[in-house]
């Protein structure tokens, strides 16, 4: 049995662990409320740019546009969106997991792998997978910059024939409390149906052509989705993150109260168990 000293000891430790993990889910609160106000800011550029990149490509035949043309599919990229930090709960886990999964069903077509973030990159070295790049430090505090490089360097390996389709896998965004992770299609990206063509009543009128603006239009449409994407997984982390140490702060608490009633009762059965003793010895005396 231990004794109320290393009782008392525990406590303090727990206590000491309590505080900490309050004051990251402080952090993360005030992260996460940062990371919703960049999404925000950025999603009407985002969705713009989508918007006109969906009217142009339901004007644009597939076989005229090299981003619109599907080909025999002999190598995938996959963007890996992750974490540099832990203590997010299953945030980094869950991104590992849909990788793996989404490997093994292509399991005939090479995949290669850009990982953005420490935690997923130090997960997935360990396994059989091909990476041919990975960005850490960058998550932390994500910017247009990062998403601008990354998709120029996914850009160029698909218009240079090196990959065939690029799709991406992060977790979105849905509240505080919720996140989805996903794997999206990103090249060749395929046409909007819903759309109406370039050219016709009610839609845009383009100089140069549909074809011409599209292809000038796509490394910002690509970029704006890569920028969107990173800003989704940050707020995503941010928000696990809360959860993560909110939880863990609760638990801190009850371990705190079922200690201390550990400590009282140990205590109590000392005192006890002395008073027995004292009174014994009174009556041996007699």
């Amino acid at each position: 049995m231990p004794t109320p000293r290393e009782i008392k000891t525990r406590v303090i430790s727990v206590k000491n662990t309590q505080k900490i993990t309050r004051a990251m889910q402080m952090v993360a609160s005030v992260k996460l409320r940062k990371g919703r106000d960049r999404i925000l800011a950025a999603r009407p550029y985002s969705e713009k740019l989508a918007e006109i990149a969906r009217h142009l490509t339901a004007g644009i035949p597939a076989s005229a546009s090299p981003w619109l043309r599907k080909r025999d599919v002999k190598k995938i990229a996959l963007l890996v969106v992750g974490s540099d930090k832990g203590l997010c709960g299953a945030f980094n886990t869950n991104v590992i997991k849909k990788t793996l999964e989404f490997v093994r069903t292509k399991e005939k077509t090479p995949v290669v792998l850009t990982i953005l973030g420490k935690k997923p990159a130090e997960a997935l070295r360990r396994r059989s997978v091909s990476i041919s790049d990975k960005y850490t430090d960058i998550m932390q505090n994500p910017a247009y910059a990062h998403a601008t490089a990354i998709g120029g360097k996914l850009l160029k390996a698909f218009s240079d024939g090196l990959v065939d389709e690029v799709f991406v896998v992060y977790n979105e965004f849905k509240s505080a409390s919720s996140q989805k992770t996903v794997v999206e299609k990103l090249l060749p990206i395929e046409p909007a149906a819903d759309e109406k063509p370039a050219g016709t009543k009610g839609s845009y009128i383009f100089e140069p052509s549909a074809e011409e603006t599209f292809g000038v239009l796509i490394p910002a449409y690509f970029s704006g989705q890569i920028w969107k994407i990173m800003l989704e997984s940050y707020a995503a982390q941010q928000a696990a993150s809360m959860t993560t140490m909110y939880a863990a702060t609760k638990n801190a608490e009850k371990l705190i109260g079922a200690l201390t009633l550990y400590y009282n009762k140990v205590r109590q059965s000392i005192i006890t168990k002395e008073l027995l003793e004292i009174v014994a010895g009174a009556e041996a005396l007699r």
